[in-house]
């Protein structure tokens, strides 16, 4: 299209020309620089450059910055990002040895981003990374939603690299501690993948689900490994099939009532290192039998804990000792299981056969274990279980990953090898937490709503350099405690009190008393007129 001569007349830099772009937009005729030219069939042809500017209003307009939906992000957050960052690196480095490289930072950053954003779906994501300190350090990252989806199914797909993580993982982590294993149900309405079941909650929840089985350590409050199972598969089926493909071989296995030795005997017997302490129902027929209720001891455990407890050795066929029985009753928990008694049950039919018989029940707690320990130990070990319901309450709660989103078996499989690392590093973020104190004065989730407060800005145009945005002196408090900013430098102390003045020295300082001869001295003549 011919550009008019009044546009063409209009001033502007030399070797440039004016290139008319169509419509009736203001920046329809751009300025464009000559770079120089080059020799086409024995002539010179002339090389165009870039867009130097626009004839806007018969005047030539400079191109002086970049439109700003062009510009990159100078406002990002910071202070969630780096303490995940800082305690997840051995973790990166895990998934290095497995995935690769570039694989594994993915997945490390959708982990990462998962615990800083909650309940932030897949879909969403791409915006936090491009506004998240995340794409500083690992920048040039595929975040969108189908290159997300598309990665998920792709984790999922090499099934076997997630169970060499898991592996590997339980090798560095699970020795020397003892595990608890349990399961969660996570809600799934997918009618694609294989997984969805309904579950033995189906009629309390109405949704089908699948299950999530997880190893914790007691001692370092990390998970260990996990593993996805449908919903209809019960924890005793799979639990043969979670020791053996995650390559749990030492320890000992804490679990609930849904892991019946009985069933699951076999497991430990190909496994001699693997030791197991597994509660009975309080309805199990060796609890009369060897009058597990008859306590003997009085266990001095915790000041505030009155317990009463008692042992007994079962002997099998050959004569030896088969495994131990360690019951216990707990004057609290006993306290606690009568009351809620009483709250469900008012209004109902009573019946006092069934009060004196649950009485004796209240309280008690009786475990089945292959190790010969002493009693208040085993109950220590109990005691420690709440630490995964701890766990489960801030995997579901705090992550959101009470669902699972997406649909195929192959992206369920890597969704939730993302919601594994993701509880990884919630549970560091914890314990770090629980070490310093903070939860003292605040919860998980106000914790996490400070730091995502803590973001940085560049400090200028062209200027690397990023600084913290004005922060309440609160917050600014836990980033230091969390080393996350610089601490104050105290001014030296100095004595308590106005400091005292230099003396001027104004002479020869005049001696106490009358100066001497000053009786003798003449008066003047106005002294001798008074």
């Amino acid at each position: 299209m011919a550009v008019p001569e009044e546009i063409r007349k209009v001033e502007r830099p030399v070797n440039t020309i004016v290139l008319d772009h169509g419509g009736n937009g203001i920046y329809r005729y751009a300025v464009l620089e000559r770079t120089g030219c080059r020799r086409v069939g024995g002539s010179n042809r002339p090389v165009t450059g870039g867009t130097i500017g626009h004839i806007i209003d018969m005047k030539f307009v400079p191109c002086t910055a970049a439109p700003v939906s062009m510009s990159t992000v100078e406002l990002k957050d910071y202070a969630d990002a780096a303490l995940i960052d800082s305690l997840g690196q051995d973790i990166l480095q895990e998934l290095c040895s497995v995935y690769d490289y570039k694989d594994a930072l993915r997945i490390y950053c959708l982990a990462g981003l998962k615990v800083c954003y909650h309940g932030e779906p897949y879909k969403r994501l791409h915006l936090r990374y491009e506004t998240s300190f995340f794409s500083e350090w690992y920048p040039s990252l595929a975040m969108s939603k189908n290159s997300i989806c598309a990665f998920l199914n792709g984790i999922g797909s090499t099934y076997s690299r997630i169970t060499a993580f898991m592996r590997e993982h339980v090798r560095k982590s699970a020795t020397g501690q003892d595990i608890i294993i349990d399961g969660t149900l996570k809600s799934d309405e997918s009618c694609v993948n294989s997984l969805s079941h309904y579950s033995r909650k189906a009629r309390t929840k109405g949704t089908r689900d699948i299950t999530v089985l997880y190893a914790y350590g007691a001692s370092d409050r990390e998970p260990v490994c996990s593993k996805v199972y449908g919903g209809n598969v019960i924890d005793a089926v799979s639990f043969e099939d979670f020791l053996r493909e995650m390559g749990l071989e030492y320890g000992i296995v804490l679990t609930d009532k849904g892991f019946p030795h009985s069933k699951v005997s076999e497991v430990y017997s190909k496994r001699p290192k693997l030791h197991y302490l597994s509660p009975l129902k309080r309805s199990d027929r060796r609890i009369e039998e060897h009058r597990l209720h008859d306590y003997d001891s009085m266990p001095a455990g915790d000041r505030d804990r009155d317990l009463l407890a008692k042992k007994v050795a079962v002997k099998g066929k050959n004569g030896g000792i088969s495994y131990y029985l360690y019951s216990f009753y707990d004057r609290a928990r006993a306290s606690k299981e009568e009351a809620d008694w009483f709250r469900h049950n008012k209004g109902k039919g009573f019946s006092n056969a069934e009060l004196e018989d649950r009485k004796e029940k209240f309280g008690t707690v009786v475990f089945e274990s292959d190790i010969d320990k002493d009693p208040m130990e085993i109950y220590r070990l109990y005691d420690s279980r709440w630490l995964v319901e701890e766990f489960f309450h801030y995997y579901k709660e705090e992550d959101d990953f009470d669902d699972t989103r997406v649909h195929l078996d192959a992206s369920v499989y890597g969704s939730e090898f993302i919601s594994f690392i993701a509880s990884l590093l919630t549970a560091r973020l914890v314990n770090r937490f629980d070490s310093l104190g903070l939860f003292k004065t605040a919860s998980y989730k106000d914790i996490m709503t400070d730091l995502a407060q803590a973001k940085k800005i560049k400090a200028g145009e062209g200027d690397d350099k990023w600084l913290y945005v004005r922060l309440p002196e609160g917050i600014q408090d836990e980033l230091r405690l969390l080393g996350l900013m610089e601490k104050k430098t105290e001014k030296a102390k100095g004595k308590p009190g106005r400091p005292k003045k230099e003396a001027v020295p104004i002479g020869p300082k005049r001696g106490r008393g009358r100066p001497l001869g000053s009786k003798n001295k003449p008066k003047t003549d106005a002294q001798n007129e008074t």
